[in-house]
């Protein structure tokens, strides 16, 4: 890790050499003195200008007196003021500009309120753009919408009383048969230990790292129902697209995207890990959702209920734990009671899952006891009801006939959309409001930013 980081800043240290080259600076540490625009160095002048004129004033402003034995003339009064004119202008006087943050690179910004570039304000302070997003905790999430946050309580409620009690099975899913679970499962959450995990949490993994070749060779669809789902967790490289084979594969398609935004409000600054085959830092990880394309499950799902962004706190060093709220997202949303989490902890064991993994410390599972809460026909299902039917989002009608030729329509999670097209709103989208003062369209940019880029 040292020699890493002394690499870094002899890189540093080249780029700010060549900068003050092309700037023209005596040296590396004066760069800041040359980086004033004309308009800048043309207020200062002007403030200078202001300044020495005070003093002339001074002059013609006082009426003639008359001479008085042992007062000067006038003439005598005015070497002094011609002495002070021609003075140098002293370098260490008040109005002159010192260089504090990079506030000259501003210039171009479509707000003339500095304060509202979020990017310029993470590499003066370290603070990220997410950390100024509001209500983001599960707790204050709802409290401008009562009948989503009664929603939610009614939603809770019911799940804590159709919840299973939780089952756990120690085994490495690299050599477990899947089949031997005996149970075809509504949800699939697969949490695999990929190796860009460890490397960016900056602690010795353990356990096997799994690539995706093996990933892929899990029999996944051999342990899910017609009408289930899948939750996978493939990290910010490469596993976006091949997250994306894998769904495929196993014979789902790839409906949602729920990013994990991580803030660092507790620690600003830049990561202290830094991932080799990264370019930029890596502030956010996916969690791909795949689906089966059917035809109605109106009585399976609850669209538009939560969000599709998770914006949490970055874990400290040495955590690689996934946000909790991925469960409450997962439990929302489907009303399967059938639960597998792949790749669990003794930290993630919950009511309502069936929890393997490798490291778990012990082991509850019986198939035929986990099989006999779902004997009777439709007890997979939690139900609904009717004030939680009459509460709950729906989504809008849509035409039977596509009118951009995308083939016949398909109903997806309650939505109909054209064959091949997404989903829609199956998560609802998150609701930004502004931190800062006269954000306007900027705060509106700062997710699809976030989510498109990763910040230096």
């Amino acid at each position: 890790m040292n020699s890493r980081l002394q690499e870094i800043r002899e890189k540093q240290k080249l780029r700010r050499q060549l900068l003050a080259q092309q700037l023209g600076a005596e040296s590396a540490d004066s760069i800041g003195a040359v980086l004033n625009s004309k308009d800048e160095l043309k207020e200062i002048e002007e403030t200078r200008e202001t300044y020495r004129a005070s003093f002339d004033a001074a002059g013609p402003s006082s009426k003639r007196k008359p001479q008085v034995e042992g007062e000067d003339t006038e003439e005598d009064v005015e070497e002094p003021k011609e002495e002070l004119e021609m003075q140098p202008p002293d370098e260490s006087n008040p109005y002159e500009e010192v260089y504090k943050d990079s506030t000259t690179f501003l210039k171009g910004t479509q707000s003339l309120n500095p304060h509202n570039d979020y990017c310029q304000h993470f590499v003066d302070t370290g603070h990220r753009p997410q950390n100024f997003i509001r209500d983001v905790g599960l707790a204050d999430r709802f409290e401008e919408y009562p009948k989503l946050r009664e929603l939610i309580r009614l939603k809770d409620e019911l799940i804590s009383t159709t919840n299973t009690p939780p089952m756990y099975l120690q085994a490495d899913p690299e050599h477990f048969d899947l089949r031997d679970l005996k149970t075809k499962f509504d949800v699939i959450l697969l949490e695999p230990p990929l190796e860009e995990y460890y490397r960016e949490s900056g602690i010795p993994h353990t356990e096997r790292y799994w690539n995706w070749d093996d990933i892929m060779k899990l029999e996944i669809e051999e342990i899910s129902a017609l009408r289930s789902f899948v939750f996978l967790w493939c990290g910010s490289g490469e596993g976006l697209d091949l997250g994306r084979m894998c769904l495929r594969k196993w014979g789902f398609r790839r409906c949602e995207d729920i990013c994990w935004i991580k803030t660092n409000k507790n620690n600003p600054g830049k990561t202290k890990t830094l991932d080799p085959k990264a370019v930029f830092q890596r502030t956010k990880e996916h969690c791909l959702m795949g689906t089966v394309r059917r035809s109605t499950d109106g009585d399976f799902i609850h669209a538009n209920v939560d969000i599709d962004l998770i914006i949490t706190e970055e874990p400290e060093i040495g955590n690689v734990e996934k946000p909790v709220e991925i469960f409450h997202i997962i439990e929302h949303f489907c009303l399967g009671r059938r639960r597998l989490h792949l790749f669990g902890r003794d930290s993630t064991i919950r009511p309502g899952w069936l929890t393997v993994g490798p490291t778990l410390t012990n082991s509850n599972f019986n198939s035929e006891s986990y099989s006999s809460h779902f004997s009777i026909t439709q007890s997979h299902l939690s139900g609904c009801t009717e004030e939680i039917e009459r509460l709950r989002p729906k989504s809008p009608p849509s035409k039977l006939k596509s009118d951009r030729g995308g083939g016949h329509p398909v109903e997806v999670g309650g939505v109909l959309t054209p064959a091949g097209e997404g989903t829609g709103n199956i998560i609802r989208t998150i609701d930004i409001e502004p931190h800062m003062s006269g954000v306007g369209l900027i705060y509106q940019n700062i997710i699809r930013t976030i989510i498109c880029l990763e910040w230096v």
